[in-house]
C-alpha cells in the first residue's frame, strides 16, 4: 500500500523512529567556515578556470574525487538527499511538510527541460529547485559586482530550496522527493538568470512533467524573473550584441544609456576600423564610447555582471588592463574576442594566462577539437558537457567543430594558468587555442578543505562569430542595435559553442576539474522544534 499522504497527515508514531535521522539531516551544511566562499560543500557551480600556482592547466594533479571538498555529499546528477517524514506540525515549514512518504522504489518527481530564452537549445548546469518560501516568494537579485559577488551562496540566499538538482548537458532534469499538492512553485536559475513557474498539480509518488522551461527573455518574463546586467562593446569586425538577440534576449532590454535601469543590455561603442561590409553597430540614440565609459574606471565596470567585448578590427582602442583585472578579481565576468588580447597579452595584470603571439590569422576556415581532459590528464567535466551539448545540437561534424573565422594569437600549455576549451583541430598548422578561460584572483584563499575560492572569470575567444566581416549573418537592413539584428537567424556551429560558454560564464565559479553541484537545500529542523 502506498503511503502518499502529505506529511502533515503522517501519524505521530513516526517521530520516535525517525528522530535520529532528522537530526542527521539537519546537520548537513557547508564544508567551509569561510562565510564568503563561492565554493562551499554542495555549492552551485559550473565554469572553467585556471590554477593559482601555475600547475598543469589550472589544477593540482590530485583528482577531485580524492579531496574532501564537500562534493561527495550529493550523488552525481541527483538532487538533495531525501527528506525524512516529520511528525504532523513539528519540525517542518511550508512545502517541507508536503513531501509524501512513498513505497520503496517510488518517489514524487518533477521532470523537464530548461532551454535558452529563445526556446531553441537546452542548457547545462542550471539549478532547478522547489523553494520553501511562503508562496514561493523570491528575493531580488542585485545587479553588478558587490561584496557578495564571490559567494555562490548569496545568489540563493533567501530562496530556501526544499530539494534541488542540476540540468544535464542537454538541459533535462529530474527533481526527486518533491512536495506534492496544488500550485507548487518551481525555479530554474543559472547565475543571475532566474525564472519561477507554478505547477498546477504535483501528484504524489509518481512522475510529474513540467515540460520545457525557457530562461527569461527579459526581467518581466515569469515570476521573480531576473537576467544579468550585461555590457556589450560593439566591434567593426564582430557583433556579440546581435548574438544576444539570437539566443532570445528581448530587444526591449537594450539601451545605449548606461543609466537606463529598465534595460539589462547596455551597448557601448567600440572601435571603428575593420571590415567595411560590417560597419560598426550602435543604438539609437548613439551609445557612449567603451574606452571612455565602460572600462575607463572600476566603478563603470562594476555596474555589470557580464561584459562582452566584440572584436574591433584592430588592437583595442584605449585598453585598460588594470580596471579589467580589478573587475574580474572582485567577481566580474568577461568574454573577450580576438583583438581584445590587448587587455591580456603579456600584461602584468594577467601573468602566464597563455603563450601570446598576437597578429596571426588563418586564411581559410578551420576545425576545432573540444577538450574533455585537462592538460594535466585529469577529467574536464565542463569540456565533457560541451562536447555532449554540441553533439546534441548538431554542431559537430565528424566530432570536430567547424570554425569559419579563426585567428592564431595564443596557445595554452600545461605551464599556463588557463584552461583550453577548444583548440585547433588535427592537421591545422600552426596550432592555436580558440577558446580558453581562467579564473581570478590568481592567488585565491582556500577553504578548510583546500579548495581555492575564485571570484571572477575571463573567457577569451580567438574567433569571430559574425561570419567574417559580412553583416548578412547578424544584421538585416541596418546596423542599429537591436532593431537591425537578424534575431531569428540560426546559430552557426561555432556560435553554438559560444552560447554554451556564455551561459557557463553566467554561472557560479567552480574550481577547475570539479563537477558542478547544486546549492545545499534548506536543512530539515530537528524533530520537536516546531516552526
Amino acid at each position: 500500500m502506498s503511503r502518499s499522504e502529505p506529511l502533515s497527515m503522517i501519524a505521530a508514531s513516526f517521530s520516535l523512529t525517525l528522530a535520529g535521522v532528522i537530526v542527521a539531516a539537519g546537520g548537513a551544511g557547508c564544508g567551509s567556515s569561510h562565510a564568503d566562499s563561492g565554493f562551499n560543500a554542495g555549492q552551485s557551480s559550473g565554469s572553467s578556470g585556471g590554477s593559482s600556482d601555475g600547475s598543469a592547466s589550472g589544477g593540482d594533479a590530485t583528482s577531485p574525487a580524492d579531496t574532501d571538498s564537500g562534493y561527495g555529499k550529493f550523488p552525481e546528477g541527483g538532487g538533495a538527499p531525501p527528506k525524512p517524514p516529520q511528525e504532523a506540525g513539528v519540525g517542518c515549514t511550508n512545502l517541507q511538510c508536503n513531501i509524501p512518504v512513498c513505497d520503496a522504489g517510488t518517489s514524487t518527481t518533477i521532470t523537464g527541460k530548461v532551454l535558452d530564452p529563445a526556446g531553441n537549445n537546452g542548457l547545462y548546469n542550471v539549478v532547478v529547485f522547489v523553494p520553501n518560501t511562503q508562496g514561493g516568494a523570491l528575493p531580488l537579485i542585485p545587479r553588478g559586482v558587490n561584496t557578495a559577488s564571490c559567494s555562490c551562496g548569496d545568489l540563493f540566499q533567501g530562496e530556501d530550496p526544499v530539494v534541488d538538482t542540476l540540468t544535464a548537458a542537454d538541459g533535462t532534469f529530474t527533481l526527486a522527493n518533491v512536495p506534492a499538492g496544488k500550485s507548487v512553485p518551481l525555479v530554474v536559475q543559472i547565475g543571475k538568470w532566474r525564472k519561477e513557474i507554478i505547477l498546477p498539480t504535483v501528484n504524489p509518488c509518481q512522475a510529474n512533467a513540467a515540460g520545457n522551461i525557457n530562461l527569461p527573455r527579459n526581467g518581466g518574463d515569469g515570476m521573480f524573473a531576473s537576467i544579468p546586467n550585461m555590457a556589450v562593446s560593439t566591434g567593426s569586425a564582430d557583433t556579440l550584441e546581435c548574438l544576444l538577440t539570437r539566443i532570445g534576449v528581448d530587444p526591449a532590454e537594450f539601451s545605449g544609456d548606461p543609466n537606463t535601469a529598465s534595460a539589462h543590455v547596455h551597448v557601448f561603442q567600440g572601435g571603428t576600423a575593420g571590415f567595411p561590409g560590417l560597419g560598426n553597430s550602435t543604438v539609437n540614440p548613439s551609445s557612449p564610447t567603451a574606452s571612455t565609459s565602460l572600462w575607463d574606471s572600476d566603478g563603470d565596470l562594476e555596474r555589470y555582471d557580464i561584459v562582452l567585448l566584440s572584436c574591433e578590427g584592430q588592437p583595442t582602442n584605449g585598453a585598460n588592463p588594470q580596471t579589467v583585472s580589478d573587475y574580474v578579481t572582485k567577481g566580474g565576468r568577461v568574454f573577450a574576442e580576438h583583438f581584445h588580447y590587448q587587455f591580456f597579452a603579456n600584461q602584468a595584470q594577467f601573468p602566464n594566462t597563455a603563450n601570446w603571439t598576437p597578429g596571426g590569422a588563418y586564411p581559410n576556415p578551420i576545425t576545432g577539437s573540444v577538450q574533455t581532459t585537462l592538460l594535466n590528464g585529469q577529467p574536464f567535466p565542463e569540456g565533457q558537457a560541451l562536447e555532449t551539448w554540441l553533439t546534441d545540437v548538431g554542431a559537430l561534424t565528424s566530432n570536430v567543430l567547424p570554425i569559419q573565422v579563426a585567428r592564431q594569437d595564443a596557445t595554452v600549455v600545461a605551464a599556463n594558468v588557463s584552461t583550453p576549451w577548444v583548440v585547433s583541430g588535427p592537421g591545422i598548422s600552426p596550432a592555436s587555442t580558440q577558446y580558453f578561460s581562467w579564473d581570478m584572483p590568481f592567488n585565491p584563499p582556500k577553504d578548510d578543505a583546500g579548495v581555492p575560492e575564485y571570484c571572477g572569470r575571463v573567457v577569451f575567444s580567438d574567433l569571430h562569430v559574425s561570419g567574417g566581416g559580412s553583416s548578412s549573418e547578424d544584421y538585416t537592413s541596418s546596423t542599429v542595435v537591436p532593431t537591425g539584428c537578424a534575431a531569428t537567424t540560426k546559430l552557426s556551429p561555432d556560435e553554438d559553442a559560444l552560447e554554451f560558454i556564455l551561459f557557463d560564464l553566467s554561472s557560479c565559479v567552480t574550481p577547475i576539474g570539479f563537477p558542478p553541484k547544486p546549492p545545499p537545500p534548506q536543512p530539515m529542523p530537528e524533530a520537536g522544534m516546531a516552526q
